[in-house]
Order: structure tokens, then C-alpha cells, then sequence
């Protein structure tokens, strides 16, 4: 899972495919990864994916110009920005997204999982 895709939103959002940099393009390429890595393997639906990104000021065709972003992103980072039913998801591991790594940490004060139980 993941093809080797790791993304960092804590301080400035960096993302690597295969231990390598990737350079994303524009600022909604960026947001729109950012976006998907917050719920990774989750599918956000189009519409959500069109407010968070656009507000109050999508353009005219914003399901296309969502589709072209899409696009270019899986260009960036291969096939982990996958199209299911009526939206997007990013199919990475949530250790793979650093929030949600330091998160789990945190709950769990540096474990590994295997260590953890439920209360």
C-alpha cells in the first residue's frame, strides 16, 4: 500500500515517493494531497473536496478542474490518488502521513502498535 508515499502537513507540506522529494506543481495540487492524506484510504467525496479547496469561490466547472488536479497529481505520485464512487482517496498507510503518525504516538506515548491495548 502506498507505493512508497510518505506526506508531512506538520510546517510545510513535503511529500516522497520512494525516499525521494516529489515537487508538486500548484498550490491546489498541494492542497488537495494534503486533504486526502488527512483521511487516508477514506473516500472524500467531490463536493467536500470542491469546498475545502475552492470556499465560496469555485470556478464554473469545478468538478473538471477537480478531475484535472487529480490528474496531475497521480502524475506526481503515481496511482495512490485512486477515483472511488463520487470522490477521491489516498490509499497510503496513516503512519505514512506524519500528523497522524505523531497522533497515534502520542496516544499510545511511543509504543508500537503490537504493544498497545485497548482500554
Amino acid at each position: 500500500m502506498g507505493d512508497g508515499i510518505r506526506v508531512g502537513v506538520l510546517g510545510s507540506l513535503e511529500v516522497w515517493r520512494r525516499n525521494r522529494p516529489v515537487r508538486l506543481a500548484s498550490a491546489l495540487q498541494r492542497m488537495l494531497v494534503a486533504r486526502l492524506a488527512l483521511d487516508p484510504g477514506r473516500t472524500v467525496a467531490v463536493e467536500a473536496l470542491v469546498d475545502d479547496l475552492w470556499e465560496d469561490r469555485p470556478p464554473a466547472d469545478a468538478r473538471g478542474a477537480l478531475h484535472h488536479h487529480v490528474s496531475r497529481l497521480r502524475k506526481a505520485i503515481g496511482p495512490v490518488v485512486v477515483t472511488r464512487g463520487a470522490g477521491y482517496l489516498l490509499e497510503v498507510d496513516p503512519d505514512d502521513v506524519d500528523a497522524l503518525r505523531f497522533a497515534r504516538l502520542a496516544r499510545t506515548g511511543g509504543r508500537p502498535c503490537a504493544q498497545v491495548t485497548s482500554a
